[in-house]
C-alpha cells in the first residue's frame, strides 16, 4: 500500500497509520514485547476461567491492535498453549485486528517465520484471521470472542485532540479547560472501547487490556505517568527546530501525542458509574499499575554504551510515534520551506544523542496499567 493511500486512509480511521512498518517497529519493540511478557500469567488465568464450547466448536482468540504481531504472538500462542492444556484437540481461531492502513504484509510474515509463533505448535493447525477495522468498533461477529487481549494499544485515542498545550507534547502537561478535555475525551474513548468488546465477547469470555498508565507517586509530588519525561525531552528537541527556523513554533504549541495514560480509577470509572451499560456488561477480575523495567536502561547499566543506548531508545520511540509526528507536526506546511522527511530525521538524531549525553536524564518510564474483566 502506497504512502498517500495510508495517508487517505488513516485520516478516516484513527489518529495512526499504525507502527512504522517494513520490519522497523519489528526490530525496534523490545519493550513492547517485555510488557506483554507481563502478562503471561495473566493469560493463563483467562483460559482457565473461560467456558470452552463444544469440543468440534473453535475458540476464538481476538487480538486487539495487533500491528505486526510482533508484540503479541507469543501472548496469542501462550493463550492457545493453555487452551489446548484444557482440550488437546479443541479447535483455535485466532483474530488479528487493526487499522487498516496497518503493514498486515509484515504481521502474516511474522506469523510464519517467528520461532515463538503459534504456527509452530504441533497439533491441529490455528486459523488466522485478519480484522482490519479500528478496535473502537465491534471487530468480529457478534458474541464470537471467547478470549479478547491488547498489548500495548489501547492507550491511543481516537481522534487528534484539538486543545492547544504550550511547551507541552503531552496530556499531562496540559492545565485547566485543555485538561478537563483530554480526561473527557479519554473517558469516552475507553468506554467506546470497551463497548465494542462487549459486543465482541460471547458470555462468560474474558478481556486482558495491557496500556500505558499512571499512578501517584505517594509523596503528594507530580503523579507517576509513563513517558512523562521522555515526552518532555521530545517537546524541547523540537523546540530548538523551531529556533533554528526549521519547524513552526505554532505547530509545536498545537501538537500533542494522541495517547493517555489512565489511572487505575479512570480505567474503573465507566464499569462502575451508575447506570452504565459497561457496569452491566463486564465484572472486574483486575485493574492495577506495575512498574515495568526498561530494557534499554538496563543494558545501559551493564554495558555503558552510551552511543548504543541513545540509538536504541531513540528507535525504539520512533517505532511507535512517527506516524503521528508525520501526520500532525512534521509537515510540508510546519517545516517552513524544508523537507518533511529531512527533517525528522534531524529531530530522531538529535534525540538520541540527547538519550546518549545522559542516559538517566530522559530515561522512558512505564507503569502498565493491566485490566482483566469478564464478559456478563
Amino acid at each position: 500500500m502506497d504512502r498517500t493511500t495510508r495517508k487517505r486512509l488513516a485520516a478516516a480511521v484513527t489518529t495512526t497509520e499504525g507502527m512504522k512498518g517494513d520490519g522497523y517497529y519489528d526490530d525496534h519493540s523490545e519493550y513492547q514485547r517485555h510488557v506483554a511478557a507481563t502478562g503471561t500469567s495473566y493469560i493463563d488465568d483467562c483460559v482457565a476461567a473461560l467456558p470452552l464450547p463444544p469440543p468440534d466448536r473453535a475458540v476464538v482468540i481476538v487480538d486487539y491492535g495487533a500491528s505486526t504481531g510482533a508484540t503479541s504472538l507469543a501472548s496469542v500462542r501462550s493463550a492457545i498453549v493453555a487452551v489446548r492444556a484444557r482440550n488437546p484437540s479443541q479447535p483455535v481461531v485466532a483474530v488479528h485486528n487493526d487499522v487498516p492502513t496497518n503493514d498486515w504484509n509484515q504481521l502474516f510474515a511474522n506469523l510464519l517465520a517467528l520461532p515463538d509463533s503459534y504456527t509452530k505448535l504441533s497439533g491441529p493447525a490455528v486459523v488466522p484471521l485478519a480484522s482490519a477495522i479500528s478496535f473502537y468498533e465491534p471487530a468480529v461477529p457478534t458474541a464470537s470472542a471467547h478470549l479478547g487481549m491488547s498489548f500495548s494499544a489501547a492507550h491511543w485515542l481516537r481522534t487528534q485532540p484539538s486543545v492547544t498545550v504550550p511547551e507541552g507534547f503531552y496530556f499531562c502537561e496540559a492545565t485547566g479547560d485543555a485538561r478537563t478535555a483530554l480526561a473527557a475525551l479519554a473517558d469516552a474513548d475507553w468506554t467506546t472501547f470497551l463497548s465494542a468488546r462487549a459486543a465482541d465477547l460471547a458470555p462468560g469470555g474474558r478481556l486482558l487490556v495491557q496500556m500505558v498508565g499512571s499512578e501517584s507517586n505517594g509523596t503528594g509530588g507530580e503523579p507517576h505517568v509513563t513517558a512523562r519525561k521522555l515526552m518532555r525531552a521530545m517537546n524541547e528537541v523540537a523546540s530548538e527546530l523551531v529556533a533554528e527556523e526549521k519547524l513552526d513554533g505554532r505547530a509545536v504549541d498545537h501538537y500533542l501525542l494522541p495517547v493517555y495514560a489512565r489511572t487505575v480509577e479512570e480505567a474503573r470509572a465507566p464499569l462502575e458509574r451508575r447506570g452504565s451499560p459497561m457496569a452491566e456488561a463486564f465484572t472486574i477480575e483486575t485493574v492495577r499499575t506495575d512498574l515495568v523495567a526498561n530494557p534499554y536502561l538496563g543494558r545501559w547499566h551493564d554495558d555503558r554504551d552510551n552511543v548504543a543506548y541513545g540509538q536504541s531508545y531513540a528507535a525504539f520511540v520512533r517505532g511507535f510515534t512517527e506516524s503521528s509526528l508525520r501526520a500532525h507536526l512534521f509537515t510540508a506546511d510546519a517545516t517552513r520551506g524544508h523537507d518533511p522527511t529531512t527533517v525528522l530525521d534531524e529531530y530522531f538524531t538529535r534525540l538520541a544523542q540527547r538519550f546518549a549525553s545522559d542516559p538517566e536524564a530522559d530515561a522512558f518510564e512505564d507503569w502498565t496499567l493491566t485490566v482483566v474483566l469478564t464478559r456478563a
